[in-house]
């Protein structure tokens, strides 16, 4: 089996026990591996009713077939499980050096069941498998986890060599806003992840493998690769702009378009970019550049900050960061953006989805809705101070902190102004206004994991017209795109890459890497094809959870409100105009449900 190990391994935690699996090849001829693998497994032995936080669901780590093989960017690992936020199926995006070494340790996927008695850390190093006590970590952040846990490895080269996903006080207090982090610094794409590693009493997994893989044509690979690798080292966006900044080069487009939110989207930020981009982020933070596995463009920013409320290493803060812990909180001190980013890393909480639920108990406090007496906690926007308390706070469920830790939809909903959350399915939106990018929209109110944009990146032809010119504002040809992408991040996803290729890179252009790589004859409609496969049996999965097409809209905001001023003034989110071209592109009925020849097209 090429690029795969073919090993599962699966965890009981509730018994103390594991056992070693080997995958059914025929999953991976439809699922490919990676998140479609996951999604696959985890739909079959997980009821959708299932409570996020009880012991019968369950938690999927799963690295696609190209990880660890050195093909370009091969690194990303997928969790799946059901939100503890949102409640549909989530799968997360894991960046690093875990995924690939864990293909090093043996297996290509790990299914964590049931709940352990105490707090303990999953062990996998070198062909020994141990589930122990991690009394001496709970209660501690990501970081110090990492350290506590490695000062006991007395090999040092396994120090080095070892890498560990964690959670932090967010997910030990089974916070809905908790995400997991990874390789020390990253923070994994996925609220409520961390909730349910929480739930089981797991710390921490280990990682440390010696393990090779096998590719099926090795010189034909090594000679795709190096071309992919010249083509990324010659576009702009790949090898200056993501190179030099990361994905904080966005911040003065999307500033320039009227597409970065401000206030909680009640309005498009649109002031100097030196202000919130990348000047004031070299102004704040002096940058080094990290790499994931295989990766060329070393997009990571690793930075120290020394501040009184907040001293360590970490993050610089990304595009994401900016938009969601900054302007959208009504922050423009980049420096603060970076402590409260850092803060959401080290506590464990989803950078977005805080920021999201911040946002909304600012607009909250700001229209006289609650006030500092009710809450208990000051929420104004610009007010960096009272983000970086209420991230802690928020994190360690202290006081009427808890009550903000459910998320932005269950405060809102609270004080009776449900019209305040600006989110999806539960989960707050990512930091662009989709009034202003017709096709992120349509993709925020569709994607089967809330609006979240790593599965459908629209904005590399909306924003920046790398394949084609698109206008952000119009809707022609938007339905297109989006199950493109959708379809296109579901193969990425599966095969364990990262979507900043496609900056540099054609989707076709990975079709001989894939085949060199696993012996198999795809053409890129094939692998698409498996890509709308994988799309259909998450939104399968989610009606089972008791989601319909109602839940395929964006909050009112975006639909009746035009934005107020800026570039994109008057612009208004046309979704409902787009979602029955989309719906049709898909084979779904006009209430956004597979029909029975779509699923039988697609062996569902």
């Amino acid at each position: 089996m090429y690029g795969c190990t073919g090993r599962c391994l699966r965890v009981n935690l509730s018994e103390g026990k594991h056992s070693i699996e080997e995958i059914d090849p025929e999953l991976l001829d439809k699922f490919l591996g990676g998140r479609g693998l996951g999604v696959k497994v985890y739909s079959d032995e997980v009821d959708p009713q299932t409570d996020p936080l009880g012991p019968e669901n369950k938690l999927i780590f799963v690295s696609g077939p190209l990880v660890g093989t050195g093909a370009v960017t091969g690194a990303s690992c997928n969790v799946v499980t059901k939100s503890a936020l949102s409640g549909t199926i989530v799968c997360a995006k894991m960046r690093g050096h875990f995924g690939a070494e864990l293909k090093f340790a043996g297996f290509d996927m790990i299914i964590i069941e049931g709940k352990a008695e105490f707090p303990v850390i999953l062990s996998i190093l070198d062909d020994k498998i141990n589930i122990q006590p991690a009394l001496e970590c709970w209660g501690r952040t990501t970081s110090e986890t990492e350290e506590v846990f490695k000062k006991n490895l007395t090999d040092k080269w396994a120090d080095r060599e070892t890498y560990l996903v964690s959670i932090g006080p967010a997910g030990e207090k089974l916070v809905p806003l908790a995400n997991i982090v990874n390789d020390r610094l990253l923070s994994v794409g996925g609220a409520g992840i961390g909730a349910v590693m929480g739930s089981k009493n797991l710390k921490a997994i280990a990682v440390k493998g010696s393990h090779s893989l096998s590719v099926a044509d090795g010189d034909r690979f090594v000679r795709v690769v190096t071309t992919l690798i010249n083509k990324l080292n010659s576009a702009p966006l790949t090898s200056q702009s993501m190179s030099a900044w990361g994905s904080a080069f966005l911040v003065g487009l999307c500033n320039q378009k009227g597409v970065l939110p401000q206030k909680n989207f009640q309005a498009a930020a649109f002031t100097e970019s030196k202000d919130i981009g990348t000047e004031a982020l070299a102004n704040a933070f002096a940058l080094r550049s990290r790499g994931c596995f295989a990766c060329p463009i070393a997009c990571i920013k690793k930075t120290d900050v020394n501040h009184p409320l907040f001293k360590g290493k970490g993050m610089a803060p990304t595009y994401w960061a900016i938009g969601a812990l900054g302007l959208n909180c009504g922050i423009r001190d980049m420096t603060t953006i970076g402590m409260a980013n850092m803060i959401c890393a080290e506590m464990g909480l989803d950078p977005i989805a805080a920021g999201g639920t911040v946002a909304t108990a600012m607009e909250l406090m700001e229209k006289g809705i609650t006030s500092s007496d009710t809450l208990k906690l000051e929420f104004r926007f610009g007010q960096g101070e009272d983000l970086l308390q209420a991230l802690t706070l928020i994190a360690t469920k202290k006081g009427h902190a808890k009550r903000i830790g459910k998320g932005g939809e269950a405060l809102a909903g609270e004080y009776g102004a449900p019209g305040s959350f600006m989110g999806v399915k539960g989960l707050p939106m990512a930091p662009f206004d989709p009034r202003s990018i017709q096709g992120m929209g349509l993709h925020f109110a569709t994607c089967n994991y809330g609006p979240h944009h790593l599965y459908a990146y629209t904005f590399i032809d909306e924003l920046l017209n790398v394949h084609e010119e698109l206008d952000p504002w119009s809707t022609e040809g938007k339905p297109e795109l989006v199950k493109r992408y959708q379809d296109m991040g579901a193969v990425i996803d599966s095969l364990g890459l990262c979507n900043w290729p496609l900056m540099g890179l054609k989707f076709n252009n990975f079709v001989p890497m894939v085949n060199s790589c696993l012996g198999t004859d795809y053409r890129a409609e094939d692998l698409l094809k498996i890509g709308e496969r994988i799309w259909n049996q998450e939104k399968l999965f989610n009606m089972r959870a008791g989601f319909d097409h109602t839940h395929d809209t964006l909050p009112q905001r975006f639909v009746k409100e035009p934005i107020p001023g800026g570039p994109a003034e008057g612009q208004i989110s046309k979704v409902d105009e787009m979602l029955p071209g989309y719906y049709d592109l898909r084979g779904w009925s006009k209430k956004g449900e597979p029909l029975p020849e779509t699923l039988d097209a697609l062996g569902l």
